[in-house]
C-alpha cells in the first residue's frame, strides 16, 4: 500500500506508524531555547553611608642581592678619578666665594673692633702725609732733578719706589731739562676714601705751577690725584698714585 493510503488510515492506540519513504526534506533539528541570564537586583541600602574600603599598596620586599654600580660597564680607576677631578672642581667656586666672605668679614670685624679715636688719628695722619708728600713728588727743578728724585725715594714704599724712579728718569727729565722746566704742586683740599688698619685712600686736590724758558707767566693746572697711604714703621709713605 502506498504511503497516501497509511496516512489516511485513521491510528490505533498503541499502534505503530509505519515509516514510509522519507521525504525530500530532513525534519528540521530541534533547537532549544537560549536560557536568559538571571537578573539579580541590586539591594537597596539604606540612609546609611558606606565607608570606601582603603587597599593598602603592597610594598615590594627589598633585594638582598645589590645593584650593580655601572649599569654600562666596570668603573676603573681613571673613571673615579675623573668623578672626582669633576667633583674637586665644582666644590672649589663656592669654596673660594666662603674663604673670600671670611677674609671680608675678618676685616670688617677687625676695623669695627678698633678704637674709633685710633682710626680717626690714622685718616688725620695719612691724610696729611699724603698732602706734603704729593707736593713735595709733584714740585721739581730742571736743575736738581737727581737730587730730588734720591730724596724723594724716602717717601714711597713698595713698588712704587721702583717705578717713581724709572718715570721720572725716563719721562721728565729729559723734557725738563730740555726745556728748562720747574713745577711747583700746592695742595688745597685733601679727603679719606677708604681705610684699612693699614692703609688710607686720600683724595688730594692740587695746582700744579709750571715755568718754562721763555715764558713770562706760569701756567697753572689743576689735578685731583688718588694716593694709596700705607703705615710703615710709624711713618704713612705712599705706596700707589693715580692721577685723573
Amino acid at each position: 500500500m502506498s504511503s497516501s493510503d497509511d496516512r489516511r488510515r485513521p491510528r490505533v492506540a498503541g499502534q505503530r506508524r509505519r515509516h514510509g519513504r522519507p521525504s525530500g526534506k530532513p525534519p528540521a533539528p530541534a533547537t532549544t531555547p537560549a536560557q536568559e541570564p538571571e537578573v539579580v537586583e541590586p539591594e537597596v541600602l539604606g540612609p546609611q553611608t558606606v565607608e570606601p574600603e582603603v587597599v593598602e599598596p603592597e610594598v615590594p620586599e627589598a633585594s638582598a642581592e645589590p645593584e650593580p654600580a655601572d649599569p654600562v660597564g666596570t668603573v676603573g680607576p681613571d673613571d673615579d678619578a675623573g668623578r672626582r677631578g669633576r667633583l674637586l672642581a665644582g666644590a672649589a667656586t663656592p669654596l673660594t666665594l666662603l674663604v673670600l666672605a671670611l677674609v671680608a668679614f675678618a676685616l670688617v670685624l677687625t676695623v669695627s673692633l678698633r678704637d674709633p679715636g685710633d682710626r680717626e688719628r690714622d685718616a688725620r695722619a695719612a691724610t696729611a702725609a699724603a698732602r706734603t708728600s704729593l707736593e713735595q713728588l709733584l714740585s721739581y727743578s730742571w736743575k736738581t732733578l737727581d737730587a730730588q728724585a734720591q730724596r724723594n725715594a724716602g717717601l714711597l714704599t713698595g713698588s712704587f719706589r721702583t717705578e717713581y724712579a724709572t718715570t721720572m728718569a725716563g719721562a721728565i727729565a729729559p723734557v725738563a731739562e730740555k726745556q728748562k722746566v720747574t713745577v711747583q704742586a700746592r695742595s688745597y683740599e685733601a679727603g679719606v676714601m677708604g681705610q684699612t688698619p693699614d692703609t688710607v685712600t686720600v683724595q688730594v686736590f692740587l695746582n700744579q705751577a709750571k715755568t718754562a724758558e721763555g715764558e713770562e707767566q706760569p701756567s697753572v693746572d689743576q689735578n685731583r690725584v688718588i694716593a694709596t697711604m700705607r703705615k710703615v714703621d710709624g711713618r704713612w709713605l705712599v705706596e700707589r698714585l693715580s692721577a685723573y
